[in-house]
């Protein structure tokens, strides 16, 4: 690499370490910064690109076109002004890639940031690519970094992203550059060659706010948000087309009875890739100071995925107006088998609050039954309900809801408390009723929104964690069990690589909760990487993660199923 300085005290940077090219190829540039009068050349260029000018002077960008690929994935370096510029082009054919899930909204630059994380699960190596679409629809290029190396081009500009993973390793992108950009948002897609999952989660830089958005996976014929309008709390809503053609979305809204509010053809349009995102109570006004659900329904042929964003003000302790953050997750496929909540808290500062939704035709019962920790014996809360003001202190709720209906229970023991009552909580239905419930910790307003675990077949669930820059992660595990059962644990870093185990001995309908690199696996202290809890035989558990910042805007980890 080689540069020429025409005047003294001359200094060089990029504002890219590199970009990133589908087959196909393209046109791209280089921005280099300098003072004037310093002149600078680009060198070592690959034979697949090609370059009109080989230097600039101050500060300019040098153009190249990379040539379409007919073969595998290919990488180049170009040294530009003594710095290096890596250029990656994409393979032509990728043996086994299909498509894993989508994530309806990403938030990226101004005041906002976006970090994927992505798990294979498998034992086996497989190629994650990570595509970003901007609004209303379109590629979005975005700024990466990778915090787990070194090595990789800082940052590097992609719009699709290929990366190969070991087995069982775990892989952290963040949205990067410099934090003055204009706001950018949009959406993402994953395909894998293998058994690769994830989630993204966004941070708020004013206020360190965060909330995760799940990898959605399911092809439902609609989504439900529940929304809860009082208060001065409002949702925010995004949609996404999957599918490559135009999608017209038919919305219907209804209010906690049940009863349709909207108007008879509310449609959302979205192109090919297309993202819309609003806030409910200004697209739709008459929701203002209202609880209820909007549904979203696939178009035939197609696919679509949604989510809802929970924001709820508070003031600071020294007086500032600003708000919480967290995830509303989209129901669907809600079938009659209920569910868990491997996790409650209320008392100390902590409240509980559960919302269930009716999401059938027909009315249908719903039954609440709360556990303790430790023992799983019934567990005696107090509890409180918003929709009719009626409260009570009883370790089971059973309420019929309309078809279309919603439910809201609360749980706030006194804050004076000592200790927190932790346990856990299963719903029995005989309808299709779903729903989730939102810790809240009232100390700081802090918020986290935890689905209900349905997914009884599964094997065992999976939890990335980061433990890295003074973050905690929280832990629970409950059985849905008649009968005392062994979970094993079992630890990797962010490599794949074993680094703990342990088998957990849950009573039946236990619970139990506890801090990683704390409280148990002391070795995860610091680190990246996945926690596994295996089902046992016969048995179904429920898990649940909570990502602990040093600032406490805690978030919600979603549960991989294995």
């Amino acid at each position: 690499m080689t540069f020429t300085i025409s005047a003294a005290n001359c200094t060089y940077s990029l504002e890219a370490g590199g970009q990133v090219f589908d087959a196909a190829g393209g046109a791209g540039s280089v921005q280099v910064k300098a003072p004037p009068n310093c002149f600078w050349t680009i060198s070592n260029t690959p034979a697949w690109i090609s370059l009109p000018d080989e230097g600039g002077g101050g500060t300019a960008a040098a153009s190249f076109t990379v040539a379409p690929n007919s073969g595998g994935a290919r990488t180049g370096q170009l040294g530009v002004a003594g710095r290096t510029f890596t250029i990656e082009q994409q393979a032509a054919f990728l043996p086994g890639l299909s498509f894993i899930g989508s994530m309806p909204h990403i938030a990226v630059q101004d005041i906002w940031r976006t970090t994927f994380t992505l798990v294979n699960k498998g034992t086996t190596t497989a190629t994650a690519r990570l595509n970003t679409f901007g609004d209303p629809t379109g590629p979005l290029t975005l700024p990466l970094v990778f915090p787990q190396t070194t090595t990789s081009p800082s940052p590097l500009l992609a719009s699709s992203l290929d990366r190969t993973m070991p087995g069982r390793s775990s892989l952290v992108i963040s949205s990067g550059g410099p934090p003055s950009t204009s706001l950018q948002g949009g959406s993402a897609q994953l395909s894998a060659t293998g058994n690769i999952d994830g989630f993204a989660v966004f941070h708020l830089i004013p206020g360190k706010q965060e909330a995760v958005v799940p990898l959605e996976t399911r092809n439902a014929s609609s989504y439900v948000l529940a929304f809860d309008s009082t208060g001065g709390v409002v949702l925010g809503v995004a949609v996404q087309n999957v599918s490559s053609s135009f999608a017209t979305i038919p919305v219907v809204i209804r209010d906690d009875t049940g009863a349709v509010i909207s108007q008879a053809g509310t449609t959302i349009s979205l192109a090919s890739s297309g993202h819309t995102s609003f806030v409910l109570s200004q697209q739709f006004p008459f929701t203002a100071n209202k609880r209820g659900t909007i549904e979203f329904q696939t178009p035939p042929s197609g696919q679509i995925s949604v989510l809802g964003i929970r924001t709820t003000p508070l003031t600071t302790s020294t007086g500032t107006s600003t708000f919480a953050l967290t995830t509303i997750p989209a129901l669907a496929n809600v079938g009659t088998s209920g569910g868990s909540i491997a996790h409650i808290a209320t008392g100390a500062g902590w409240q509980t609050t559960f919302v269930l939704v009716n999401t059938g035709a027909a009315s249908a019962q719903a039954k609440l039954k709360f556990f303790t920790t430790g023992t799983g014996a019934p567990l005696s809360i107090p509890l409180t309900f918003p929709q009719t003001g009626n409260s009570s202190n009883a370790n089971t709720v059973t309420q019929t809801l309309a078809a279309g209906a919603s439910l809201i229970v609360q749980s706030a023991a006194p804050a004076i408390d000592p200790a927190a009552t932790i346990g856990s909580a299963q719903l029995t239905t005989d309808g299709n009723v779903g729903g989730f419930v939102i810790f809240r910790y009232n100390p700081n307003g802090q918020e986290a929104v935890v689905p209900l675990e349905s997914r009884g077949s599964a094997n065992g669930f999976v939890i990335a964690f980061d433990n890295t820059g003074g973050t905690a992660t929280g832990l629970a595990v409950n059985s849905v069990s008649a009968l005392p059962v062994n979970v094993p644990v079992i630890v990797r870093d962010d490599t794949g690589s074993q680094i703990a185990s342990d088998s957990l001995t849950l009573a039946a309908n236990g619970h139990l909760a506890f801090t990683l690199g704390i409280d148990k696996f002391p070795i995860a202290a610091g680190k990246r990487g996945t926690v596994e809890f295996v089902a046992p035989f016969g048995a179904q558990i429920g898990a649940l993660g909570i990502r602990i910042p040093p600032a406490l805007t805690f978030t919600t980890l979603p549960a991989l199923a294995k």
